[in-house]
């Protein structure tokens, strides 16, 4: 049964994950969307989201920047993140986690491993 109590903002350049994400989460939970990491912190300052799925490699704000934002401001420090990327490289999974992300998923990615790992953040954290 869908959650729209609980709004998830995801964040990808690319319209076409950007929409894919938004039927899959939107599945289970309300969305809100951003192209990029500077308008995903404008939207998460601006509050009601609950969790952030965010794409690595981004022009501008990429990933890190954001994740290094996200955690940097009291408001939104305790705010879940699962960063998603099509590197999978270990460093940059280890890179992410240290920055303060709660997750990391390698794209291509299963949707149901997706929303598994959503709802396991949702209930460690949210």
């Amino acid at each position: 049964m869908p959650d729209s109590s609980r709004t998830v903002l995801v964040v990808d350049d690319d319209p076409v994950m950007l929409a894919f994400l938004d039927r899959a989460v939107g599945a289970e939970y309300a969305v809100v969307s951003a192209a990029d990491g500077a308008a995903a912190l404008d939207r998460v300052r601006a509050g009601g989201v609950d969790l952030v799925v965010a794409d690595l490699k981004m022009p501008g704000l990429d990933g890190f920047a954001f994740t290094e934002a996200l955690r940097a401001d009291e408001r939104t420090a305790r705010l879940p993140l699962l960063i998603l990327s099509g590197s999978d490289t270990s460093a940059d999974r280890i890179r992410c986690l240290r920055l303060g992300a709660d997750d990391f998923v390698a794209k291509p990615f299963n949707p149901e491993e997706l929303m598994a790992r959503i709802a396991n953040l949702f209930r460690r954290l949210g």
